[in-house]
């Protein structure tokens, strides 16, 4: 196996954690009726208070390496306080009952506001951004071997995968979870609290997208400085949300193909001959058009939540 084959693997692994967790993530928030197309933001906002939190041990501890050990404990809490940014999506959807979609919209551009105005910050006052953080997995390099894919977070990544599933389908909150997302007004009928479940839908998405954003903000630092986004993954892992039918164990295989073709369109042109490569930046959009293809494919048979995207108000029951 030659190095453009070890790093379209490591890549693709790489992309479908990202995909995976960010389709997760939409599940919980669209399960319990609520459209959160500030996925994307979110997962953005993870990335930048991994950089961030970086920066900050970097400057007081007076040291350019940090030890890869400390992703144990950056990885939860950067997940924890994206969760507790999420809450001001859930504050404006949940209490001032403002449309979902315009407000997750919202959110993606304020994300990216202060994305730009933090990275201007830290360019100001250190140049250029480089933090010699390894990765914590078995080896760091992905051009020489697999053994990258011993991680944490393909290990973070399954065990979300797992406790999800068994949250949702197997236990009295999952079920209740659900059934908020089918009828709401059977639900409170039978003694749910709606909103409750409406606020656990955004701490727990915003929990599961902080950590795809540490991930992301640790291996492709370069271009979340460059771009201030994560390349369009979030609306990716929408798109393999709605395509799975919000199933769980579905998206673990969408995201799987998407994440092939995803890494192949980046890093399989070198296989191409010489007069292909001229035209690499095609091959880049394949994944977005592949998107488009299997969204047309699946429109109709979408089985999305009753009560998604419905405001729901107490007295109309």
């Amino acid at each position: 196996m030659n190095t453009i084959a070890f790093v379209i693997i490591n890549v693709g692994v790489f992309i479908f954690c990202i995909l995976l967790l960010g389709s997760i993530s939409g599940i919980f928030s669209e399960k319990a009726g609520i459209i959160n197309i500030a996925i994307n933001g979110m997962i953005v906002f993870g990335a930048l208070v991994y950089t961030v939190i970086n920066y900050l041990i970097r400057v007081f501890g007076n040291s350019n390496e940090i030890s890869m050990y400390y992703q144990l404990l950056l990885v939860p809490l950067c997940g924890i306080i994206t969760a507790l940014f999420a809450l001001v999506f859930g504050y404006a959807i949940i209490r001032l009952k403002s449309n979902q979609t315009i407000t997750g919209y919202a959110i993606n551009i304020l994300v990216f506001g202060i994305t730009a105005i933090a990275f201007l910050i830290i360019k100001q006052r250190s140049g250029n951004i480089s933090f010699a953080t390894k990765e914590l997995a078995l080896e760091s390099d992905i051009t020489s071997s697999l053994k990258n894919l011993v991680s944490l977070k393909v290990f973070l990544t399954l065990l979300i995968v797992v406790l999800s599933f068994i949250a949702l389908k197997y236990t009295r909150w999952g079920l209740r979870f659900k059934a908020i997302g089918e009828n709401p007004q059977a639900a409170d009928v039978a003694g749910i609290n709606i909103y409750k479940y409406k606020w656990h839908a955004v701490f727990i998405s915003g929990l599961i997208a902080g950590i795809a954003g540490t991930f992301f903000g640790q291996i492709r630092l370069g271009q979340l400085q460059q771009s201030y986004d994560i390349q369009g993954l979030g609306y990716l892992a929408l798109a393999i949300m709605i395509t799975s039918q919000w199933k769980i164990s579905i998206s673990v295989l969408i995201s799987l193909m998407f994440s092939i073709v995803y890494s192949f369109s980046f890093y399989g042109v070198q296989y191409f001959p010489a007069s292909y490569k001229n035209y690499s930046e095609l091959f880049n959009i394949l994944p977005f058009i592949t998107t488009l293809i299997v969204m047309i494919a699946f429109s109709k048979k979408t089985n999305a939540p009753a009560a998604l995207g419905v405001i729901y108000d107490k007295s109309k029951r």
